[in-house]
């Protein structure tokens, strides 16, 4: 049987096929204009889930990539705290090394100046602040002592000049000088605040479940351990030592200072002193080494992460731009053969 074709069946065909190829170009044009394969989700649905992905990792990458450079800063601080630290501890072991060699009393007191100068200042380096926090008072800010101790009374490490006593939060941490380790760690149990003050440093979450401290206690840097004259450990305040370095050049004794040989058994504990500090300057290092190593990982990562998100979400332009001219030639012949098709009329025909 032979079915009849009617020029209303040609017209609606060729309509059919130039809306068909319209829809095409038109989509080619979107992918060429926006630079995305797809336009809606309904255009590829699996693309979608898989670029979706891409993305939430890589804002949970840009999180951490922004915590990791402000853990390096805070580093650098405390960094930098620490070594301060230790340059004064390295000037009063100087100034401790020529108060043997000096005879007269006005040297000596001279030598004595210099050392309570360096106690102001290892008590200022205490209270290093980075920000709004104190980098050796965990997360102590300088609205927390409005009604404490100092003149200012902001600052988490005081020394009371008239008793001699370094306060830390409103804790004198001198009672615990010359404690040995078995009576410091069981002074951290009976002490709750004393434990707290010990703990207390900030932390940051520098990647999934990994959480880093980025300051060191006020307790972490002050204290450490050494041996006392009948070599057993001890545990000593470093502030405590630097004073006794002052009083021994300074006492108020028949004739000033103490005996060259009671200053000579001090320096081995300043030294000791000295070596403490260059430990959790290591200790430093050692953390920004580890964050530089997770800072290149987050790079890595992060460009597999995009290339991933590109792979399922943007247009290969080349192929767009092919696809697309051939669109136009297919949309052109059609147009033509579909000119030449209905062209003709009946009065054409009859003619």
């Amino acid at each position: 049987m032979v079915t009849r074709i009617t020029n209303t069946m040609l017209t609606n065909t060729l309509l059919s096929n130039l809306n068909m190829n319209l829809g095409r170009m038109d989509k080619l044009q979107n992918q060429l204009s926006s630079g995305r394969k797809f336009g809606h989700i309904s255009d590829d649905p699996s693309a979608l889930i898989y670029g979706q992905a891409a993305r939430n990792k890589l804002a949970r990458l840009s999180h951490f990539q922004d915590t990791v450079e402000t853990a390096q800063s805070w580093l650098t601080q405390a960094e930098a705290g620490v070594m301060e630290l230790n340059k004064v501890v390295g000037a009063v072991y100087e100034e401790l090394v020529s108060a043997g060699s000096v005879k007269t009393v006005e040297d000596k007191k001279n030598l004595a100046a210099v050392v309570g100068q360096l106690l102001d200042h290892y008590v200022d380096t205490l209270n290093t602040a980075y920000g709004d926090r104190f980098v050796f008072g965990g997360y102590n800010t300088p609205g927390d002592f409005a009604d404490g101790r100092g003149s200012d009374g902001i600052k988490p490490f005081f020394f009371d000049k008239d008793t001699s006593v370094l306060y830390f939060n409103g804790l004198d941490i001198s009672q615990f000088d010359r404690m040995t380790p078995a009576q410091f760690e069981q002074a951290l149990i009976d002490d709750p605040i004393f434990a707290q003050l010990m703990n207390d440093v900030v932390k940051f979450d520098v990647g999934p479940a990994i959480e880093m401290p980025v300051t060191m206690g006020g307790i972490e840097i002050v204290f450490y351990t050494t041996v006392d004259d009948n070599n057993q450990p001890i545990v000593r305040n470093t502030f405590n030592v630097l004073l006794d370095v002052y009083n021994g050049i300074n006492a108020d004794k028949p004739e000033p200072g103490v005996s060259t040989d009671e200053l000579t058994k001090m320096i081995k504990t300043v030294q000791d002193a000295q070596n403490h500090l260059l430990t959790k300057t290591a200790e430093i290092g050692g953390r920004q080494r580890r964050l530089e190593l997770l800072e290149a990982r987050y790079s890595q990562d992060n460009l597999n992460y995009e290339k991933m998100r590109s792979d399922a979400e943007d247009a290969e332009m080349a192929e767009v731009i092919m696809f697309l001219k051939m669109a136009e030639t297919v949309y052109q012949a059609a147009l033509s053969a579909g000119a030449r098709v209905i062209q003709p009329t009946l009065m054409d025909f009859l003619r």
